[in-house]
């Protein structure tokens, strides 16, 4: 039997498209389209350790940004009623809330930062800027004070961290399915945050002041991120290229542009029930006990943690945008739900339904970009710009919620506010419908052009 060798141009030509793909991989949505792991990956799909540990910083920087963000709604609740008794809800909210866009549309300089190969230096300086408007938020008593430093300082510091470890991430991790997985491994930290910190603040509050409790939560940051810098060890310096700070062609891609406008939808109103749970919960169960209306957050954050990794499981089968998809129309379900919750009993069992649904919102994001950027070399520009679309929402939902319902008013119209929020997120869960098409129609031909590539190659 002979061997028939292709002719030097067919070999070439598959030479070169195959250090072309090496150079430039496109994402796909399914696990059987992964991308080829590398050769000095173990075998049988197992983790460096390299990949641990940024894991583990990155499970951190959620622990430490998202945490704080899903604490904000016992900060809200002290200012009301303790340092800001004059300010009114709306106002009070722009400080979280500021905090919020920031750390989420920091992504939009420190995304291209990231992809030049500056993680090194926003890891460091942005985990310390956080830490150190913590700790002046300890000492600030006036509201121009908590502004500067809450919504500033931490949010800046906050924002340099998120987006490129996030990035960082997604791009070490390059099986769609081992990264969605992961991605509600690492998500989880934000929920544990969202459990420790509001305990921390309330114990530590009403014993030693205001002041030590902050510091507190700013020595438990500085100590995690300590940890996190083990990703920097043995490290390979990227070489840095120039990069504009905006994919131009994002714009030009209708399902990217449609996920991010979806993603402005549900973090308008994610936020709301993070704020106005306690408080609502005070107005409409006047007998509740104060401490389990702070407690709700600590239960609808430890609830979050089971929704997270179950929907890493479920994304890694179905996909990340059908999984979240799924939980944008359950979270507007709950959303309208929410209007007739008036015992205690009803609202715990609210609380860890809502928890279980929102945290998918927070998790599966960095599992989805990837399948939306043309290559791996832009993932922190595309992260950054989705990110800032989700930092828009939550700066403008909650005020726009407290200015329809003032809860210091002490009206029964705050059915107003659950319906704003039930109406955007069910928008959200809409709009997704789009990219989700695309994903698999773009599946489907890249499955036709394998099948009929694929007599060629056994030729």
């Amino acid at each position: 039997m002979s061997h028939q060798t292709p002719p030097a141009s067919q070999t070439s030509s598959s030479g070169e498209k195959n250090a072309q793909a090496a150079a430039d991989p496109i994402v796909s949505d399914t696990p059987s389209a992964a991308s080829a792991v590398p050769v000095s990956a173990p075998p049988s799909g197992a983790l460096t350790s390299k990949q641990w540990l940024q894991i583990l910083s990155t499970f951190i920087v959620f622990f430490n940004t998202w945490g704080l963000l899903l604490t904000f709604g016992v900060f809200q609740t002290y200012y009301a009623q303790v340092l800001l008794p004059s300010h009114s809800s709306s106002s009070i909210s722009w400080i979280s809330t500021t905090c919020a866009f920031i750390i989420l549309s920091a992504g939009i300089v420190t995304g291209p930062l990231y992809d030049c190969g500056f993680y090194a230096v926003l890891l460091l300086s942005g985990s310390l800027l956080q830490v150190l408007g913590l700790m002046m938020l300890s000492i600030s008593t006036q509201y121009y004070q908590l502004f500067l430093c809450q919504a500033i300082c931490v949010g800046l510091g906050a924002g340099i961290v998120f987006t490129p470890s996030v990035a960082a991430a997604a791009a070490c991790l390059t099986s769609p399915a081992i990264r969605a997985k992961a991605m509600g491994l690492m998500a989880c930290g934000s929920s544990i945050g969202g459990i420790i910190y509001p305990i921390m603040f309330r114990t530590l509050v009403s014993r030693t002041g205001f002041p030590w409790a902050v510091r507190a939560i700013g020595f438990v940051t500085l100590g995690l991120y300590l940890v996190s810098y083990l990703v920097l060890i043995n490290r390979p310096k990227k070489p840095a290229m120039a990069r504009r700070i905006f994919d131009a062609s994002a714009f030009t891609d209708l399902p990217f542009m449609v996920l991010s406008v979806a993603s402005l939808f549900s973090a308008t109103a994610y936020y709301i029930p993070l704020l106005y749970l306690p408080l609502l919960a005070k107005i409409r169960i006047p007998h509740v006990q104060p401490h389990l209306a702070s407690d709700l957050l600590a239960i609808l954050n430890g609830a979050s943690v089971v929704g997270r990794l179950i929907s890493g499981v479920v994304a890694a089968k179905y996909g990340p945008t059908e999984t979240i998809s799924i939980s944008l129309v359950m979270g507007s379900i709950l959303l309208f739900c929410w209007i007739v919750v008036d015992t205690v009993t009803g609202m715990i069992v609210w609380s860890v339904f809502w928890g279980m649904i929102s945290g998918v919102l927070v998790a599966l994001p960095g599992a989805f970009i990837p399948l939306f950027c043309p290559s791996l070399a832009v993932i922190g520009t595309r992260s950054g710009m989705y990110w800032a679309w989700v930092g828009a929402g939550l700066l403008i939902g909650s005020p726009i919620g407290g200015a329809i319902y003032d809860v210091k008013a002490g009206k029964s119209d705050w059915w107003r506010l659950q319906v704003f929020a039930g109406v955007f997120m069910m928008g959200a869960a809409v709009l997704t419908v789009y990219p989700i098409l695309h994903l698999r129609r773009k599946r489907r031909v890249e499955t036709q052009e394998s099948t009929v590539d694929l007599p060629a190659l056994v030729a």
